[in-house]
């Protein structure tokens, strides 16, 4: 899911808040364009280790009842399916078309619900709002008074400066290549011990404070650099990514229990191999396409 998710604005976190917060600069589309390639590079390689990895486990015949699984979860209300597959087509739809409506992804989201809620029966929208993780969204917006009150207090001007001092020494020609690189494995390292969404929010203000004091540097690049980061970093460890922990909870429900070590076991050399693909992929981007544009 970390893997995949990172292809769309929308696929993971790290990104809605990264697309949010950077608005101006990304549209729905600029995530795909410039994040699919990357991951549809790195996902066979990723398949291909954790059939190395797992390799007898993977093996055999895997028999499934589909009988047995249409009876135990039902298509219970086939009028409403047909409203949901509409609603989100149209949802997805605008999305795509974001670059001319110019319709920020969040009131579409709202707009989408609020139809469906109309279509479904607004006498029970209580039941679904009941089903709305609320705790989630106070998360989302504690998290950024929380990022807006580091940078009152001068630290996320600190780590802007200290950063700008190190990219500073660098040629101007080199320095968006030099940038790249140390935003992607910062990003992926402590996204891998540190959760990734509070580490993507404090980090984009830093990246927009970089750019405004070093020349020959553009926020486009740093961006995917930091989306890349975050996110694949997130497979590290258990506790990189919310995904990851949603998936142990499940497992464990199932009677599946899986260990802080064995993720990692399996977890941080994935993580590394993806990073170093992404490091190659974003570098051979940027001598291509954005190193000429970088710092205008």
């Amino acid at each position: 899911s970390n893997l995949g998710g990172t292809a769309t604005m929308i696929g993971d976190p790290p990104n809605i808040i990264i697309g949010n917060m950077l608005g101006e600069y990304l549209a729905f589309n600029d995530f795909l364009v410039n994040l699919g390639p990357c991951v549809l590079l790195s996902s066979p390689i990723a398949f291909l280790y954790l059939r190395w990895n797992f390799g007898d486990e993977l093996r055999g015949r895997l028999d499934v009842d589909i009988k047995q699984l249409q009876k135990l979860y039902p298509i219970t209300d086939r009028g409403l399916l047909i409203k949901c597959g509409v609603v989100l087509g149209c949802v997805i739809l605008s999305f795509f078309l974001h670059s001319y409506s110019h319709l920020d992804p969040a009131w579409i989201s709202i707009m989408g619900a609020i139809w469906l809620l109309v279509a479904f029966d607004m006498h029970h929208c209580h039941e679904a709002l009941q089903q709305v993780e609320w705790d989630t969204l106070l998360f989302f917006a504690a998290l950024f008074v929380l990022v807006e009150a580091v940078g009152e207090l001068g630290l996320l001007r600190f780590i802007a400066e200290t950063m700008s001092g190190v990219v500073g020494t660098v040629p101007v020609g080199g320095r968006q290549a030099f940038s790249i690189f140390i935003i992607l494995w910062t990003s992926a390292i402590f996204s891998s011990f540190v959760d990734n969404i509070p580490f993507t929010a404090t980090m984009i203000p830093v990246m927009t404070k970089m750019v405004e004091n070093v020349d020959g540097i553009s926020i486009e690049p740093l961006a995917w650099a930091l989306a890349l980061g975050a996110c694949f970093g997130g497979n590290g460890t258990l506790i990189g990514a919310s995904a990851n922990i949603v998936m142990v909870s499940k497992a464990e429900v199932e009677g599946y229990h899986i260990s802080f070590i064995d993720f990692f076991k399996v977890g941080f050399p994935l993580m590394m191999l993806t990073v170093a693909i992404a490091t190659v992929y974003l570098l051979v981007c940027n001598a291509i396409f954005w190193q000429a544009t970088a710092g205008t």
